[in-house]
């Protein structure tokens, strides 16, 4: 019986595939959304990606680019939140008027694939948290416990993303402000262990010279923003103003998240001047350079920090699959996520390919937002079709060709196409250096978004786009 009414709740509360949510039922003020969307984005692969940015450019200019090139990108594509708070509903049922409906479920796989690899992230540093505690305490654990303790880190979390997310608020009211604490016992411990003068002077000696370090530090923060944009109006829709939606994205992703990235380049230095190895895992960091009590405390939060965004974006890509496949069952679609998530930490390999990862990840999510800021505010001007959004009978205004918006689906080819001819994450080669200026994620956001627009003036595309218009409801 408990599973069938959490199952319930979650189906009201996260449009699964039923009624908006109204006015009336809306869950979250500014503050709650706030924690939520930070608890989600300051686990411990701020920390990564901060260690990173300092294997490219001076402490200086990262602190810039992380602060200012992160909320910069979230006002531009962080706007569409307005209509999650507006209608209540998840992007991914707007987005039933860009791609169709089967090419919503074409989307919503493809940003899992190359998206949850994140939470493989979560888990090997979760591990390492452990690991490390265990140390503290003068245990040794056996290498084979690694993978086994991330195995841990993702079950616990699924378990947590099942209950909904009445459960995560509570969670994250108490561990959000207790994170931001950590992080500032984090730059107080690393400006403390070295010079001041030693971390605000840094340069990546290896990167001397190079003219597209820079730019690569500033493609990173956007890459590593925009791969929130999936589950980006998840917590929105559940809020109670348009205003309150957009700025509680906005800071909890790009302050409260900018903050731990750049506390993880504060420790990566540290150590690498103290051990002389730059490393980027954080549970080593604070088990080097704090003392024993102060890291054991810490070390504890950050565990959990992983625990906790484990479950939120297990929630959060549960109600996008939902919202995609309407007849799955929630829990079936959280133990896939799981599986998925299972299977990568046990290979290994997402950590060491962070970088290529990031930017590869971003190659699909800079021409989904670009398309979905372009039809939200140029085509359709902020109306849509409900009926035929949530595929009532009868209403087919977003059936398109067999279920798939050929226009909408050929723009983000032409986005992904167009980062991969700019810069090849893989490798790291920059194959046009001129265009490198507006960096990969940008140039495809702002190139894709531009291709649909101009298509949608042509008369034949925009009589194909727009079959919605005599159905308008909202």
């Amino acid at each position: 019986m408990r599973g069938t009414n959490v199952e319930e709740r979650v189906a009201r509360e996260a449009l699964f595939g039923s009624l908006p949510i109204l006015s009336n039922e809306r869950l979250c003020g500014f503050v709650d959304a706030l924690l939520l969307l930070s608890g989600y984005c300051i686990a411990t692969w701020s920390y990564t990606q901060g260690a990173y940015l300092a294997t490219l450019v001076g402490f200086r200019q990262l602190l810039l680019g992380a602060f200012f090139g992160a909320i910069f990108m979230l006002c531009i594509y962080q706007l569409p939140v307005i209509l999650s708070v507006r209608y209540g509903i998840d992007i991914w049922v707007w987005l039933r008027a860009v791609f169709g409906g089967r090419g919503v479920m074409v989307m919503t796989v493809i940003i899992i694939l190359i998206n949850y690899p994140w939470y493989a992230v979560c888990a090997d540093l979760f591990a390492s948290s452990m690991v490390r505690l265990a140390g503290l305490l003068g245990l040794s654990l056996p290498g084979g416990f690694h993978p086994l303790l991330g195995l841990a880190c993702v079950l616990l979390g699924t378990a947590l993303a099942l209950r909904g997310p009445r459960a995560m608020t509570k969670v994250t009211r108490i561990l959000v402000p207790l994170l931001l604490a950590v992080g500032v016992l984090v730059v107080i411990v690393g400006f403390r262990s070295v010079p001041f003068q030693v971390i605000w002077d840094y340069r990546p000696v290896e990167r001397a010279g190079d003219p597209t370090a820079y730019l690569l530090s500033i493609e990173a923060n956007f890459a590593f923003v925009i791969t929130l944009v999936g589950g980006m109006a998840g917590v929105p829709r559940l809020v109670r103003s348009e205003r309150a939606g957009f700025w509680a994205g906005v800071l909890g992703q790009g302050a409260a998240g900018s903050f731990f990235v750049v506390v993880g380049a504060v420790m990566a230095i540290a150590m690498g001047h103290v051990t002389g190895q730059m490393v980027e895992d954080p549970t080593l960091m604070l088990a080097t350079l704090a003392a024993s009590a102060m890291a054991l405390c810490s070390l504890l939060l950050v565990a959990f920090a992983n625990i906790g965004t484990q479950a939120v974006g297990g929630y959060l890509y549960g109600v996008m699959l939902k919202s995609a496949f309407r007849t799955a069952s929630y829990r079936a679609i959280l133990l896939v996520l799981a599986l998925y998530a299972c299977i990568l930490v046990l290979w290994g390999g997402v950590v060491e390919y962070f970088g290529s990862f990031l930017t590869l990840s971003a190659c699909i999510y800079a021409p989904l937002a670009a398309l979905l800021f372009a039809d939200f505010f140029v085509v359709r001007r902020q109306h849509l079709a409900l009926r035929s959004a949530f595929g009532l009978p009868g209403y087919q205004a977003y059936h398109y060709t067999g279920g798939f918006n050929l226009i909408g689906l050929a723009c983000v080819a032409a986005g992904v196409a167009l980062s991969l001819a700019v810069y090849d994450p893989v490798s790291g080669t920059v194959r046009c250096a001129a265009l490198f200026t507006l960096t990969p994620t940008g140039l495809s956001f702002l190139g894709t978004g531009v291709l649909y627009v101009v298509l949608s003036w042509l008369p034949p595309v925009r009589r194909y786009l727009l079959q919605d218009r005599k159905e308008v409801t909202v």
